[in-house]
């Protein structure tokens, strides 16, 4: 907009005219996003100088960035930062994003830190952690994320660490469909298949092994795991079940794409006692596998490890492959190579373990569909022994003798769970902590909840020790 004033002229003289002055007005300013609102809460104005909206800005966003409130020296070290960006005449936006950068890169936002931002006392000393630390402890357990309104305002009160709460918290926290992220992180792990989508396979010989079959795979591993945990079902279910979840992709691998039909994974009735249970679940068979061939000892030591807990030692030097033994072995089918190269004093003492097992699911190809014949067209024998001459001849046997071991599952998962939440391997004191959960957890009739609640409430979860 321009003012503009006429100079009086004659006839003769040129018409002038004398800008007094422009006012430039732009187009309206655009509108803030919902991420802007959350972070600028506050503006600098006529009632409110630059840094006292920064100081707000910044209190508002370590607290949920530290996961607990910040300290003021915290506050004074990041209003440094904007002074810093402020003095160089900056604006105020600007100067703000420096200061949220420092946020990002200090170790009360990389780290789960006390909750008073420091690490004081003897180095080897033993302390209990904080209300706002337990907090993020759970929320980064069960959710991978920072912890919600409720765990924080718990946490403000100085009420979460009462047992009571921790039990309710834990069980709301699993019961939140967010929990999907303990499968990602523990469950997919502990079995075996969090790289299925990897997983190297001969294609010429197993095209159905698609993206869209790998990730089916997945997907059914997930489901089962998220049942028994959101239902708080017995974990003994993860051995043997009457039920899955499955799509028409892997329902050809069941030999049931003429009842499941859809991408979409739903719950199915297993009426093959050979089926149900995470030994028999294809993405477990397809990666306890060659990518030619099963493996009975992979299959074997898997169960040994993941279900029993008992891990076989490696295996000697200089033992070639079944593949790369000699002519002998030419026309010997898989279990009769097996057999043989058992028969080496170095190695019986471990086979004798691990191959019944992986036998007693050989009626299982790389995939994990049904066959009868191998691969060398001799029938499958699945007949096998564990110790104390229990003997099964079909893979539903093997996993009912499995099951009644349900002790052992027990207190291997227990364990397994108890150093993926300290997020160490265990020391002897957490061994005794791990056997205590395990019988307590038995007398709970296996409740999958019950583990976790168990371990949230226990000594070694609930403190910390300082290292220097």
């Amino acid at each position: 907009q321009m003012c503009i004033r006429d100079r009086p002229s004659t006839e003769t003289e040129l018409r002038t005219a004398i800008i007094e002055s422009i006012d430039v007005v732009g187009p309206p300013a655009a509108r803030q996003s919902d991420l802007q609102r959350k972070l600028f809460v506050a503006t600098p104005g006529k009632d409110l100088s630059k840094r006292d909206a920064a100081k707000k800005i910044a209190e508002t966003f370590a607290r949920r960035a530290y996961r607990r409130p910040p300290t003021s020296d915290e506050i004074d070290t990041l209003l440094k930062v904007f002074d810093l960006a402020d003095n160089q005449d900056e604006v105020f936006s600007a100067s703000v994003k420096l200061m949220l950068k420092a946020v990002l890169v200090s170790p009360g936002f990389l780290y789960l830190t006390p909750d008073d931002g420091s690490i004081t006392g003897k180095d080897g000393a033993i302390v209990a952690i904080g209300d706002h630390q337990l907090a993020s402890r759970l929320s980064y357990l069960f959710w991978s994320t920072t912890p919600d309104d409720e765990l924080s305002a718990l946490a403000d009160a100085g009420r979460l660490r009462n047992p009571t709460v921790i039990d309710q918290q834990v069980r709301r926290l699993m019961k939140d469909p967010r929990s999907r992220a303990l499968f990602n992180g523990f469950g997919a792990p502990w079995l075996g298949i969090d790289h299925i989508d990897e997983l190297a396979v001969d294609e010429k010989k197993f095209p159905l092994l698609t993206k869209d079959l790998r990730a089916a795979m997945y997907e059914e591993a997930a489901m089962l795991f998220d049942t028994i945990l959101r239902e708080d079902r017995s974990m003994v279910e993860f051995i043997d079940n009457d039920y899955t979840f499955m799509n028409s992709t892997l329902a050809r691998i069941y030999g049931m794409e003429d009842s499941v039909k859809g991408t979409q994974m739903m719950r199915v009735v297993l009426r093959d006692r050979n089926r149900g249970g995470v030994m028999t679940m294809p993405g477990v068979l397809a990666v306890t596998s060659l990518p030619n061939r099963t493996s009975p000892v992979k299959r074997g030591a898997w169960v040994l490890d993941r279900v029993l807990g008992q891990k076989p030692p490696p295996p000697p030097a200089n033992v070639p492959a079944l593949e790369q033994q000699d002519a002998n072995s030419i026309g010997l089918n898989l279990r009769q190579r097996t057999e043989r190269h058992r028969a080496d004093p170095a190695c019986i003492s471990c086979h004798q373990a691990i191959d019944p097992i992986g036998f007693g699911l050989e009626n299982f190809d790389v995939l994990g569909r049904w066959r009868d014949r191998d691969d060398t067209g001799s029938p499958v024998d699945a007949v096998g022994e564990l110790p104390g001459k229990q003997r099964f001849t079909t893979p539903g046997e093997l996993k009912r003798l499995i099951s009644a071991k349900k002790d052992d599952f027990c207190r291997s998962l227990v364990q397994r769970i108890l150093a993926y939440t300290l997020c160490r391997s265990l020391t002897g004191y957490d061994e005794v902590v791990a056997d205590e959960i395990a019988d307590a957890v038995a007398k709970d009739g296996y409740k999958f909840q019950t583990v976790w609640v168990k371990i949230a409430t226990s000594y070694p979860f609930l403190n910390r020790r300082i290292s220097r």
